[in-house]
């Protein structure tokens, strides 16, 4: 095994910004190897069109950055997420590391490039920085047990690294509308959030935030039935406020 720190050197990351990208294609198969249930992996011809669509008077901003090994073929790591001008909160559909590369710093390293990109996004459109950061998660205690079974990393394991990124499950049931017609949507998962910031010691995150960001985002995915997932999510979010809770905690 390389030592560590000689290992992350060799590492390069980079934003792809064209949708005919060819590492595109890579990054779909590493989403493929790394999440067992399709319906929870955005289609490269999504991934595409996002890219495509992206541009600075838009309510949603678009980014992939990737990972590659310098002189090898194929990446090792990427993350897909989107900045959301009227929430100035991120979400992130994707921080994917391949199985050989776990527990070397490269999570982290891809962590805080995408913190440094949504900060730039929240600078241009007036904000000191991101509010902080939504992201799904499988929850270990609603997953169909073939699904878990398949996972190449263990979905406690994945709650116990983002709880150490300051991630904390936002009290509301969560379900993720379908990601493309064919697609189904997918319940067992749970909503995080890291607040940044001035919000960083926050137990609780504003509604708002969480009804504007996740309008955004679902309105890209499922033009159609996105109106009826937000409704849903509204008549759950009753306060001005959602609690955030440990994203270990079952209930």
């Amino acid at each position: 095994m390389e030592p560590f720190n000689e290992l992350l050197s060799d590492v390069h990351l980079s934003e792809i910004t064209r949708p005919d990208d060819p590492r595109l294609g890579d990054l779909s198969r590493l989403l493929h190897r790394t999440f067992s249930d399709p319906n929870s992996v955005l289609g490269l011809d999504r991934i595409q069109e996002f890219l495509a669509e992206s541009a600075a008077d838009r309510p949603r901003l678009f980014h992939v950055i990737v990972a590659e090994v310098r002189d090898s073929p194929g990446l090792v790591g990427a993350s897909i997420f989107s900045y959301v001008v009227r929430s100035n909160c991120g979400f992130s559909e994707y921080l994917v590391v391949d199985e050989s590369l776990r527990h070397r710093g490269l999570a982290r390293t891809m962590f805080d490039r995408r913190k440094a990109i949504l900060d730039a996004d929240a600078e241009r459109h007036g904000q000191a920085a991101c509010s902080g950061l939504f992201i799904e998660v499988d929850s270990p205690w609603r997953t169909p047990s073939e699904l878990l079974a398949s996972e190449s990393i263990d979905p406690v394991e994945r709650l116990h690294v983002f709880g150490h990124f300051g991630f904390r499950r936002v009290a509301v049931p969560y379900t993720q509308p379908p990601l493309a017609p064919g697609k189904e949507a997918v319940d067992y998962m749970d909503l995080l959030f890291v607040p940044w910031g001035t919000a960083s010691q926050s137990d609780s995150v504003p509604s708002e935030w969480v009804l504007w960001t996740l309008e955004a985002i679902w309105s890209a995915w499922t033009p159609v039935a996105a109106a009826a997932h937000l409704e849903r999510m509204r008549q759950q979010v009753l306060m001005d406020s959602v609690a955030l809770v440990d994203p270990l905690s079952a209930t």
